[in-house]
Order: structure tokens, then sequence, then C-alpha cells
């Protein structure tokens, strides 16, 4: 039975005088407001070459590559290591007091992604106080906020990890939960790779994990003008509900995709937007998978 979850969109946290979303999007105009905050770090996660041609003032340039240098069993673009993210992290001068505010281009439908998996990083070594900004650079810029060429002036921080957050599933994890009527998942790609009709080359096998619901990340943003924006609660909710065919809200969820990057990006609008309480990403996903002699299914899902 679907348990009604409340709200958390109008719900804020208070951070060292910043006020926090629950749902962690802020809007463009919260980021202009608090710019200047001493305690605020703004990370840009595009290409290098587009933020040099332009970006938010004192960001600081961490491509979607930059979170994806983990390497397990010769798969690699997994999650970075605790000494990796030390490093990122006291070099932007994130310290345990600081805001982040990620965000990506926001052109197209899958962008947030790669804010996504900048945050999951961050937070499954504890550091919650993460936000996306909505609509991306592209909402920004179309809004004529002010755009910076110049690099910042960064002061490097001593910023240690002090704990780890499972929100991690293991192959044994995703094995486990397709014979586990309680534990769900989620397939956060489109649907012919759901289908099996792909052939995506890094992948031995085509098709998806069994017991797993189509969710495509790219349902819960909506376009805007020029740029995307994320759609409400509300909406996310249904859409992964599927009016009882899909995800029920009060189950855990293992999300995956091919690579880890869209399933980053479901992995936030399921724990944030739509309020669920137990959401892990397989971050081996598809790659690591079709690698194995694990069962996979193919065609529509009956």
């Amino acid at each position: 039975m679907l348990k009604i979850l409340a709200l958390i969109g109008a719900s804020i946290t208070m951070v060292l005088g910043l006020e926090l979303p629950k749902n962690h999007i802020v809007e463009t105009s919260w980021l202009e407001k608090n710019q200047n905050e001493k305690n605020l770090v703004i990370i840009d996660t595009r290409e290098k070459v587009n933020y040099e041609k332009g970006h938010i003032k004192n960001a600081i340039n961490y491509p979607k590559n930059e979170w994806n240098k983990g390497t397990t069993i010769e798969i690699p673009k997994l999650y970075n290591t605790p000494k990796q993210i030390e490093e990122m992290a006291r070099k932007a001068g994130i310290s345990k007091d600081s805001v982040v505010v990620f965000y990506s281009e926001g052109k197209e439908d899958t962008d947030f992604e790669n804010a996504a998996t900048a945050l999951w990083n961050m937070w499954i070594y504890g550091f919650k106080n993460s936000v996306i900004l909505n609509g991306g650079f592209e909402k920004w810029s179309s809004e004529k906020r002010v755009v910076a060429k110049e690099l910042p002036n960064i002061k490097p921080s001593d910023f240690e990890i002090e704990e780890f957050v499972n929100d991690i599933a293991s192959l044994n994890d995703v094995v486990n939960a397709i014979y586990d009527e309680n534990i769900q998942i989620a397939d956060a790609r489109v649907a012919k790779f759901f289908r099996g009709e792909d052939d995506r080359k890094e992948l031995l096998r085509h098709g998806r994990i069994p017991t797993a619901k189509l969710t495509p990340m790219l349902r819960h943003v909506k376009k805007e003008n020029s740029y995307y924006t994320f759609i409400s609660q509300d909406e996310s909710k249904k859409i992964l509900n599927n009016s009882g065919y899909g995800v029920e809200l009060d189950k855990p969820l293992i999300v995956y995709c091919n690579t880890g990057q869209k399933a980053k990006g479901l992995w936030f609008i399921a724990k944030f937007n739509a309020g669920m309480q137990n959401v892990k990403v397989y971050d081996g996903s598809m790659v690591e998978y079709s690698r194995t002699n694990f069962p996979l299914e193919t065609g529509e899902e009956f």
C-alpha cells in the first residue's frame, strides 16, 4: 500500500544563515542573493572549455569526469575514493561548514546528471549541505545574471571525511533484490536500453536487470525557454509510482543505468524531489552487470 508522503518542497533547513530547501534544489534568484556568502562554494560541472568561456562568479570547475575516477574489478568511472574527494574539496575551499551549489549546463534534459553525480559523491562521504541549481548555467545566463571569466581566488581548506553514508548498492545487493519483493530496482535509462535494443559497445550483453521498472531520469525535467528545470515534487512522485505500476515510494529502491551517471540523477530525484527514504545507486550499473552470468531480460515489460 502506497504511503502518503508529506510535501517537503516548502520546508527549509537553516545552515549558517542560509536557507536550504529540503529538496536540495535552489533557484537562480537564491544563488544571486547568497552568492557572496563566505561559506558558499559554487562548483561548475561543465566541461573546461565551456567554463572558460564564462561561468558563475566564484565558481570552481570540476567537470563530470573528475567525479568518476574510482575503478574496481577493471570497471572504470566509479565513485571517487576518500582521498580523491578530500583533495577536491580542499582545493575548492570546502569545509565542514560550507554550503555547496552544483550546477550543470542545463541545455539538455540529461544535463543535471552531472551536478547530481557531484552531489552524490559528496553525500556518500557525509557532506550533506549541497544543492543543485535549477536550470543550470543556461538559465542563469539567459536571465542576464553576472557571468565571469576570471578564475576565483580560492583559499584551500583542511577538509576531512568524517563518515560514510551507504547510498551505494553492490552487485550482490542487486542480485539479492531480484529475489526480494521488498526491494525495488529502477532503470534510469530510456526504453531502448531497457528492452535491449541498443548497441552500446561497453555493454557485453544488452537488456535490463530482472524485476527492474522503467523509470527514465529525463522524465523529471521540463523545458522552459532554452533550459531545463525540475518538475514539481508531486509530478515526480506520480511519474515514479506510475499509478501503482512503477516504484512504491515507501519501499527501498536501487537505481542503475549504463555507467552510473543517470542512476545518480534518478537517485537525486527519488531521494529529494520524491522524498524517498531508502535509495541506493548501483554504481557499476550495466557496464558491470553485463559482464556477469546473472540473468537479463529483454523486450517489453509485462
